[in-house]
């Protein structure tokens, strides 16, 4: 009678690969969310550091346009506020209350401070007043009004959206690789092998081992041939073992060569999450990591920061239209990639803003590479729209000093070169200056 099949079991590998999967969805989906809530968390306060150190910035102009009721000056100003990101509104008052200018989405109220409010259902609008006070030659104060911003949280959810497309890519490429893996090793790697394991060894007790035999002696018989029959099978068992330690060594380097792959398309992730999608050039992410770097290792040598801002941009996209402005924005790009210096960093700081970084240049050193920036951009022919101009700011660290101050004196830098007329270089101001100032 021939050996029957035998009876239907659950399969191992389908539990198996169900509950591997499982498993490894909720831990992914669980460190995604972390993940989402430490980069809101970083932008969060980083947009709360940047309308901060406004003051900083604007202050200073802001106090002296409404002290001399300078106007135009002070619309110039408020309008170069506005093209910052982490502004949605400015508004300035005069010592009586009196809204005296505004610009962009600002409060309705005639209070000098707005409380927080839902704005499109993405963030929360908050605001941050500052007073205006002038100081003149005998150390007299007059307070002459007052200034607000207005952002919004909205912009920092806005700054995680890409990390979050960046992360559920990654998630997606990983699941599916993942599961074909499951599915091809454990379902024929291992499923298929158990399941004619386990035929071979039931066909082996119907048909050979029904009950276990010891000869002792006694002269030669058909036994002997059944007891040959027994030692042929347990052969073939030994050799079934090693067909099956040679089926998991393969195993083994299978699997190696598929972590190799994803590592390798990891670090392709990595690099696409540091850098800006229209210029190709890093990121603003991979410039602050470049800033830290650069102060880490500076050690004496010198760090000087170059930001340089396309003069009239918004002019071109309006006239040409945003696909033009790309292809400006890129050429410039290139101009710089190809102008930077050994060490240097160079990438989008935001917008129509560039920054380099450089590590081991002193003041001079980085005014004579951005005067140079300046004249070769000026020389170029930019797509659809031929030369074009840009402005720079630069700044030498001073001892002690952090990154958000660097970052915040070439930034006033470069605000001075719009201010004077664009199409030029302008340089941190010398301590004397500023105090005499």
């Amino acid at each position: 009678m021939p050996p029957q099949p035998p009876a239907a079991t659950p399969v191992l590998a389908t539990r198996l690969i169900r509950a591997i999967f499982g498993c490894y969805f909720v831990v992914a989906a669980a460190l995604t969310a972390v993940q989402l809530a430490v980069e809101y968390g970083d932008a969060h306060d980083h947009l709360q550091r940047d309308v901060a150190a406004l003051e900083r910035t604007f202050g200073p102009g802001l106090e002296d346009a409404v002290w001399r009721f300078n106007g135009e000056v002070l619309r110039g100003i408020l309008a170069g506020m506005r093209e910052i990101p982490a502004v949605v509104g400015v508004e300035v008052r005069d010592e009586k209350g009196r809204r005296v200018e505004a610009v962009g989405a600002v409060a309705e109220a005639d209070s000098g401070a707005a409380s927080p409010t839902r704005v499109g259902g993405l963030g929360t609008r908050f605001s941050r007043r500052f007073d205006l006070v002038h100081v003149d030659e005998t150390g007299r104060r007059y307070p002459v009004g007052s200034w607000t911003v207005f952002s919004d949280t909205g912009i920092a959810i806005e700054q995680v959206r890409r990390t979050l497309v960046v992360i559920l890519i990654n998630s997606a490429i990983k699941t599916v690789m993942l599961w074909f893996i499951f599915v091809a090793v454990i379902r024929w790697m291992v499923g298929r092998p158990l399941a004619q394991v386990a035929a071979h060894l039931a066909r082996m007790d119907r048909e050979t081992l029904a009950e276990p035999l010891v000869l002792r002696g006694g002269g030669r018989h058909e036994l002997h041939a059944l007891v040959a029959a027994l030692n042929a099978t347990t052969d073939r068992l030994r050799r079934a073992f090693e067909e099956r330690n040679a089926l998991t060594h393969d195993l083994t380097e299978m699997n190696a060569t598929l972590q190799a792959r994803v590592a390798a398309r990891t670090r392709e992730l990595e690099a696409l999450a540091a850098t800006d999608q229209l210029t190709g050039l890093p990121n603003r992410r991979r410039l602050d990591a470049a800033l830290d770097e650069a102060l880490a290792a500076e050690a004496g040598s010198g760090l000087a920061v170059i930001v340089c801002d396309v003069d009239q941009f918004k002019a071109v996209n309006d006239q040409h239209g945003h696909t033009v402005g790309d292809a400006v924005l890129g050429g410039i790009a290139g101009i710089l990639a190809q102008a930077q210096g050994p060490g240097d960093t160079v990438g989008r700081w935001g917008g129509e803003e560039f920054m380099l970084v450089c590590p081991g240049a002193d003041l001079a050193a980085a005014r004579a590479r951005a005067e140079a920036l300046r004249v070769r951009i000026e020389a170029s022919a930019l797509p659809f729209v031929g030369p074009r101009t840009c402005s720079f700011g630069v700044a030498a660290r001073r001892p002690g000093e952090a990154v958000d101050g660097l970052v915040a004196r070439a930034d006033a830098a470069l605000y001075r070169a719009k201010r004077n007329g664009r199409n030029r270089v302008e340089i941190e101001e010398s301590i004397e200056a500023r105090d005499a100032a």
